[in-house]
């Protein structure tokens, strides 16, 4: 039917798109990276919409020129980032699968002065601890904190109790142990947090768009 439709605008000398779907500001976008590392250490302890297993996630904004970035905490810094770059990154062996989320109406407001707040925060150091409010950031850390302030300091998104063990063993993994051991850090095992994986299934957004 819809390719009918297509043809039938297409005869009446319409134009037409395949995919109509444009990006706001707020958007977030939500990443499954297909890399080794700590990206697959992520994937094991967390969980997500549907079947992926997201490991990175950001913030779109767009500009007075319309020019569309997404804001992100990745290493080593928080970045402002050309949309394109963000989901067609270089050096990689594969783009990761992207999934947009949208808040929902009741928190369209936050938007502004989140973005505000998160321009102001380019240039902080990515978080490779994981630890709150340290004046570092991690992805979904950046994210949360942003729409904190914007919304007087009530959370828009609730913090979960962060676990790196594996579900099968109930231990630490050993990704996470390297990892944390790399960096010389303690395990933040139980400490309050939010990953992607958590904050994509959150009533307070509705999934708009799958790239």
């Amino acid at each position: 039917m819809k390719a009918i439709l297509l043809m039938v605008l297409f005869l009446s000398g319409m134009t037409v798109r395949a995919d109509d779907f444009r990006l706001q500001s707020g958007d977030l976008i939500f990443q499954e990276d297909c890399a080794n590392g700590t990206d697959n250490t992520i994937k094991a302890v967390t969980a997500s919409i549907g079947d992926y297993r997201f490991t990175h996630v950001g913030i779109v904004y767009i500009d007075d020129n319309d020019s569309v970035y997404v804001i992100e905490a990745t290493r080593p810094k928080v970045a402002k980032t050309p949309l394109n770059d963000y989901l067609h990154p270089e050096g990689k062996d594969c783009y990761p699968k992207s999934v947009v989320g949208r808040l929902k109406e009741e928190y369209s407001a936050c938007i502004p002065a989140a973005l505000n707040e998160g321009l102001t925060l380019i240039g902080k150091d990515y978080d490779d601890g994981f630890i709150l409010g340290n004046d570092k950031y991690y992805c979904s850390e950046l994210i949360y904190d942003i729409l904190l302030k914007a919304n007087n300091g009530i959370p828009v998104f609730a913090l979960n109790t962060m676990t790196f063990k594996s579900p099968d063993t109930g231990e630490i993994t050993k990704g996470w142990k390297e990892y944390f051991g790399k960096y010389n850090l303690p395990v933040p095992e139980g400490e309050p947090g939010i990953n992607p994986g958590a904050m994509s299934s959150s009533d307070v957004i509705d999934i708009v768009h799958y790239y």
